[in-house]
């Protein structure tokens, strides 16, 4: 397999012979991850739409895959062309262009950490025209948390939570196994998720680096917590599927209550109860 260094050469010729390209920002630098070997970089060019084509097909190695994600998510990669690629020698490179107020949009500010999926580190590499005139940014920004929740927010969150956890119940109840899995690994995760990350903040008493889609929250959760955490990822057996919903329940009563005496709140016990026995009730209509 080439070497990080062969990788980054490798690209940074070919920007240089190509007049379109008039600078190169290699991104997502921080930290150094295990098993995941992937160079990122961003070409800042003059005519976006060149990039539409497969322009990279014959001049990074044997490739075996191309994914377009701007064609895929398009709201995702707004004046961008994104093209990830992998190699036949184990290289994975990413290489997105966009034009300088693209750049510029997406990298010259702050922006709020939430289910953060890529870093916002970048190190210029090449500046033909002088048009970059940022800093380097070698440690990740996204990625630090440090809300601390008003009592509105907490109580719209508990109640956002009890309504998520009822339709969980629903689809489980229907057995419609796709629609229960969303709701519980999407709504119901991204609001226990929430929950976790303004008790840590809470806790610390300082910002704090999650990680890329709150991938710290092993090492930086109690290990009551996360043992509750962890038992919220079932299979695909219904029963173990409503163990997860009351795991759930349990790790958000747990945490948000430690938020709640944190903040000087009173968590909203008695819509808990209510809503428990609601969804109990579910199964058994009047």
């Amino acid at each position: 397999m080439r070497s990080e260094r062969e990788i980054v050469d490798s690209v940074l010729a070919l920007a240089k012979r190509d007049d379109g390209v008039r600078a190169v920002i290699r991104t997502d630098l921080l930290p150094v991850r295990k098993y995941l070997y992937s160079c990122n970089f961003i070409f800042v060019v003059n005519d976006i739409g060149r990039y539409d084509g497969d322009v990279f097909r014959n001049s990074l190695g044997e490739r075996i895959l191309l994914f377009r994600a701007d064609r895929s998510y398009p709201e995702m990669f707004p004046g961008t062309k994104a093209h990830l690629m992998v190699f036949g020698d184990g290289a994975t490179i990413v290489i997105t262009a966009m034009d300088r107020d693209a750049f510029l949009e997406r990298y010259g500010g702050e922006q709020e950490q939430r289910d953060v999926w890529i870093g916002d580190t970048y190190q210029k590499l090449l500046d033909k025209d002088g048009l970059l005139s940022m800093d380097d940014r070698l440690e990740e920004r996204q990625t630090l948390f440090a809300e601390i929740p008003t009592q509105a927010a907490f109580m719209d969150a508990c109640d956002e939570f009890w309504w998520v956890m009822k339709t969980l119940a629903e689809y489980t109840l229907r057995e419609e196994l796709p629609a229960a899995m969303y709701y519980l690994n999407v709504s119901v995760r991204g609001l226990l998720n929430r929950m976790l990350r303004w008790h840590i903040v809470l806790q610390s008493g300082r910002p704090v680096d999650m990680g890329i889609l709150d991938s710290h929250l092993e090492r930086l959760l109690e290990e009551d917590l996360f043992r509750l955490y962890r038992a919220t990822y079932p299979d695909a057996d219904y029963p173990h599927i409503w163990d997860a919903f009351d795991a759930a329940a349990r790790l958000w009563r747990e945490a948000g209550n430690r938020v709640a005496r944190q903040c000087g709140f009173e968590y909203p016990r008695e819509t808990e109860e209510s809503m428990l026995a609601f969804i109990r009730n579910l199964g058994n209509p009047i």
